[in-house]
This record gives structure tokens, sequence and C-alpha cells, in this order.
């Protein structure tokens, strides 16, 4: 499937797994990386799977819960309020838990050691009702010279490098 034109889509190279979001929604995420920079930052995308299961749909984005802790080279997502929207989400049809996105500043786009852990017990973790979460990281100067990469961690197997399938350089 082809993205619109406002659309961003992140394929795996065996195009088994996808993200898509809107520009609106990653210019969100790059306002709230301005704001927390020189600082890490992060929170949870919400949506759900195309009719074929092979690409997450970002339909809502959350800041960093109140009760997060940062620093200028770690982050750890709060908790707080999360489960409530998400509980309101899911009773009404309006998407679920797809995985986490968070910020690198003046850094790169690549998931650390432990971001590779997190996401994987995420994977294994029956409360999250999430066997291939996403991540979607932005790395670098938010202002001027960023790049975000996305990330497919399938339960049981390595991560997976999603490509930004809107430029030639991603």
């Amino acid at each position: 499937m082809t993205a619109m034109a406002n659309e961003i889509e992140f394929w795996s190279e065996d195009r088994q797994f996808g993200l898509r979001m809107t520009e609106k929604q990653l210019k969100e995420i790059l306002r709230l990386c301005k704001r927390a920079c020189p600082l890490e930052t992060g929170g949870i995308l919400i949506g759900h799977y195309t009719d074929s299961n092979d690409c997450a749909v970002v339909t809502e984005i959350t800041n960093a819960p109140p009760d997060s802790r940062s620093g200028n080279q770690w982050f750890v997502r709060g908790v707080r309020g999360l489960q409530k929207k998400l509980d309101r989400l899911w009773r009404r049809g309006n998407g679920f838990y797809l995985g986490e996105w968070h910020f690198h500043p003046f850094g790169s786009p690549s998931p650390s050691h432990t971001d590779g852990e997190q996401m994987q017990e995420i994977s294994k973790t029956e409360k999250y009702h999430c066997p291939e979460p996403v991540l979607l990281i932005l790395g670098g100067d938010p202002e001027s010279n960023w790049t975000a990469q996305a990330y497919a961690f399938p339960r049981g197997r390595k991560f997976l490098a999603m490509r930004n399938s809107n430029t030639d350089n991603a």
C-alpha cells in the first residue's frame, strides 16, 4: 500500500512490518522533542493495524506521562494515566497500544541496548497485548537536523529496522 502525500510510512525490508503516521503527528512529536531538549522524552503510539495486519497505523501519540523521568541520555516513560486512556479507547473501539516513541537529543535514531531490552520485554508481557511492538526514535537536533527511524520487535526474534518509504536516503 502506498502512503498518501501527508502520510509517512516505514517498512521492513521484507515488507512484513510497517508503521504509518501522518506528517501532523510527526510534527507534534518534534514539538515535544523541542520542548524537552536537551533531555530525552517519549510516549506511546496508539492506533490499529491494517486489514492485512502488516502495518501499524498511528491514530494518536501521547506525551511523556507526568511520572516519566529523563536525562540527556536516558528516558524512563511513566505510566500515570495511560492505562485509563487505553482502556477507554479499547472499549470504544478507537485503538490500542502499538508501541513507543522517544527522542535521542543530538544522537542517532538507533535503539540502545536498553531500548531493545525494554521493547523485547513489552513483546513478551501479556498485559501489553502487543507481541510485535514498534518503536519510533527521533535523533539529532529537533530544530534543524533530525532523523526518524522505526523498528519492529517481534516476540522471540531480532528487531527489524523499518525504512522510511517516503525518502530515498532513510
